[in-house]
């Protein structure tokens, strides 16, 4: 079953050109719609174009917050969006955490030291998108092989059972008519 990444809220999902979705699978994790599948897209043309795979996990949440975005910062594509947020400095070395102005205050709220720490401490490096309830986790290149998938999954469960209870509960205000969505 192939889906169109036009049909996705994400801002990675507008990146490039050529976007295809393949490989979807849906189902429920420990109570929770997941969703899993690979998104490419590509960068420039002819000889200086350039195809960035990726192998997605996406997990839904009861509770609505603001459009955030974790960049890892060693990865293959970088994403600059939205406003930067300065954090704890071993962690802005490897991550760059950005929202929609005037909503830095919930991103925080989210992402707070506790997470920042175990973040680091269990290696994990992928970039993470938190749009629309749903939390989504972009992971470099696509994955055929099984070990290698089950150990990223298993690090997709980890970073959702950190944030699950909170992002279940969490309940933002929008601020006026300021977009909270990421362009």
């Amino acid at each position: 079953m192939s889906r169109n990444p036009k049909d996705e809220v994400g801002v990675m999902f507008r990146q490039g050109h050529s976007g295809t979705i393949s490989r979807h699978i849906e189902g429920v994790v420990d109570g929770r719609k997941f969703r899993m599948f690979n998104f490419m897209f590509t960068v420039g043309s002819g000889k200086y174009q350039r195809v960035y795979p990726y192998t997605v996990f996406a997990f839904k949440f009861n509770g609505s917050f603001p459009h955030i975005y974790l960049n890892n910062r060693h990865n293959s594509y970088s994403i600059n969006t939205g406003e930067r947020i300065p954090i704890h400095s071993d962690f802005d070395k490897k991550f760059v955490l950005s929202a929609q102005r005037k909503y830095e205050t919930e991103a925080l709220e989210i992402f707070t030291p506790d997470v920042f720490a175990k973040v680091l401490d269990s290696g994990f490096s992928y970039d993470v998108e938190l749009v629309k309830q749903e939390i989504i986790i972009f992971i470099d290149g696509v994955t055929n092989n099984f070990e290698k998938l089950e150990k990223e999954f298993n690090m997709a469960i980890a970073l959702e059972d950190l944030l699950g209870e909170k992002l279940d509960r969490f309940k933002f205000e929008k601020i006026g008519d300021m977009s909270y969505d990421l362009r």
